[in-house]
């Protein structure tokens, strides 16, 4: 994302935050992650969206949440042995737990969130809320 779209969108820049750890701002002290997922954020005219890549996970074991304008995604994964097979070698945790949070703040309207899951991506649809669109204000 450019320096200018930062500049301009709150969100924006949360978000971008929130991906870039190294980057300390003192907003994003409330977005925590155990394994972290990789996610994309984009932000078009009037929505953002969110692709979080969570390979493996079956999308019952998805548990998306809002509360006090603070998006959490949680998720499990579960590495099971097929009948018949015996494991020889072990590399991957039987159980693996994802955790990512975002703080919203105002400019989601969060009534109107939407989420899909396809492929191991899921998929989030964060509207703005109507006073973080431009709007054209006209001279009296």
């Amino acid at each position: 994302m450019n320096n200018q779209l930062m500049m301009t969108s709150p969100m924006t820049r949360v978000l971008n935050a929130a991906l870039n750890p190294r980057r300390h701002q003192p907003e994003l002290d409330r977005c925590t992650w155990d394994r972290n997922p990789k996610a994309d954020v984009l932000e078009g005219e009037l929505e953002f969206r969110i692709a979080m890549e969570l390979p493996g996970v079956s999308p019952d074991s998805l548990d998306i949440s809002l509360e006090n304008q603070t998006l959490s995604v949680k998720a499990t994964r579960e590495t099971k042995v097929p009948e018949g097979f015996e494991l020889v070698r072990h590399e991957r945790p039987e159980k693996s737990e994802f955790h990512r949070t975002f703080n919203l703040g105002n400019a989601v309207n969060a009534e109107g969130i939407e989420a899909s899951f396809e492929q191991g991506i899921l998929t989030l649809v964060l509207p703005k809320s109507k006073q973080s669109l431009p709007r054209k204000i006209e001279v009296k």
